[in-house]
């Protein structure tokens, strides 16, 4: 999702730290490991700080950790998958009206299943 952090930015906005956290934790919580191991490095070149130390918290708690990938300053690694499901999880739960028409787009693709 080319919107990525600026989503993280609004749901930190909209639902405060700390019950984005709890949000963030039930949503990684849940996920399997996947099928396919690739991963994403989401960081603050693309969000808040605020937004990255929500995933770091989030990810310790659920330990969704990727294997033999070394801890990198101010960036969470995770895989992609998963990275792909908070995001959806997001969208699905913030206000219709504070989403972008991509977002929007994005939303009414994950209700209908496609």
């Amino acid at each position: 999702m080319s919107q990525e952090a600026l989503l993280w930015d609004m749901a930190v906005e909209h639902f405060g730290s700390e019950v984005l956290l709890q949000m963030v934790v039930e949503m990684w919580g849940s996920a399997a490991p996947p099928f396919r191991p690739v991963v994403e490095h989401l960081s603050t070149d693309r969000m808040s700080q605020e937004a990255l130390n929500i995933l770091k918290i989030a990810q310790e708690r659920v330990g969704a950790f990727v294997p033999d990938r070394r801890p990198i300053h101010d960036t969470v690694t995770l895989y992609a998958r998963h990275a792909s499901d908070l995001a959806g999880g997001l969208i699905t739960r913030l206000p219709k009206g504070r989403l972008s028409p991509a977002m929007r787009g994005s939303r009414i693709e994950i209700e209908l299943g496609m």
